[in-house]
């Protein structure tokens, strides 16, 4: 890995996409946070599916002309942009709001490209607490995990302060330096606990399991210092990253640590660029996703 392959550099724009609902709230409140922390730029979009304004009812009738909005979509964006207003206070003096008709995918993908944005943050869709999802991220959130060439931060909980406790997952390749260059960069100051979770192939034949995973556990803890040599890092960097290295099921081990340590965000690099979800997150990553206690940071690998 070189330095110039992992230089993400600090968010400069950050654009929440948010459906104005009582859970978007949490994410309106992490994306106003970390723009003034960093003292980012703020990007508000709301986007919502045309209105036909001919097909417009009342009751069972075609809606009376005298009863009719003159323009229903630029009432609606008045009433979103004043929702927006109250509940950002003076922060929205600093913000730009960009209300559009159309797809909600589609609509944020374009305005990333042409502002340049640097860091997309947006919800979950709801929670199911008694199905095998607990988090479901729903479909705008799916589409632009996989269609966005930049981060995506996915929070579920409300911001009560700035994120103290940050996980970053690894499995050793180009995609995972480049998540954790960016979240050294993303979260100056704060420590990074690097988490590498990984079964122990062949463990149940193994003569002494315990012996077996103990051995492949020296031999990924070697892997790991490997790994963190072949990054360019500053010293003062190197020393904010805290190794981690444990036998067992990737989505099991993830969630564990994160509820025993109450840690309140993971980062997840990606890799490929394929139309359907599992090829561009990954199974395992998807996982993750799907059973996380906490916020979620998902970075796609650099361009080659």
């Amino acid at each position: 890995m070189t330095e110039a392959a992992l230089n993400p550099g600090t968010p400069r724009k950050i654009l929440l996409a948010t459906d104005t609902s009582a859970r978007g709230d949490r994410a309106l409140e992490r994306a106003v946070e970390i723009s003034r922390r960093l003292d980012a730029r703020l990007l508000i979009v709301h986007a919502f599916e045309e209105l036909d304004e001919s097909t417009l009812t009342y009751g069972r009738r075609a809606t009376p002309s005298w009863r009719r909005p003159p323009d229903a979509v630029a009432m609606m964006k008045s009433k979103i942009r004043h929702g927006l207003e109250a509940d950002l206070g003076d922060a929205i003096d600093k913000a730009s709001v960009f209300i559009e008709s159309g797809d909600p995918a589609d609509v944020v993908e374009n305005i990333v490209k042409s502002e340049g944005v640097d860091l997309v943050v947006t919800g979950i869709a709801r929670e199911g607490p008694f199905s095998s999802r607990p988090v479901v991220l729903g479909k705008t959130v799916e589409q632009l995990l996989r269609r966005l060439p930049v981060p995506v931060l996915i929070v579920r909980n409300r911001a009560r302060s700035p994120y103290q406790h940050i996980v970053v997952t690894t499995e050793f390749s180009v995609t995972c330096g480049h998540a954790l260059q960016l979240a050294l960069n993303f979260f100056p100051g704060q420590t990074l606990h690097l988490l590498h979770a990984v079964e122990a192939p062949y463990s149940t034949l193994a003569s002494n399991p315990e012996r077996h995973v103990a051995g492949f556990s020296d031999a990924r803890t070697e892997e790991m210092k490997t790994f963190l040599d072949s990054i360019f890092l500053p010293e003062q960097d190197r020393q904010r990253i805290v190794p981690h290295v444990e036998p067992g099921p990737p989505q099991q081990i993830v969630r564990e640590y994160v509820q025993a340590n109450s840690a309140d965000l993971v980062v997840l690099g990606t890799r490929g660029r394929g139309a359907v979800m599992e090829a561009f997150l990954g199974s395992t990553a998807k996982s993750i996703l799907s059973t996380l206690p906490c916020d979620a940071l998902v970075v796609r690998g650099p361009k080659s």
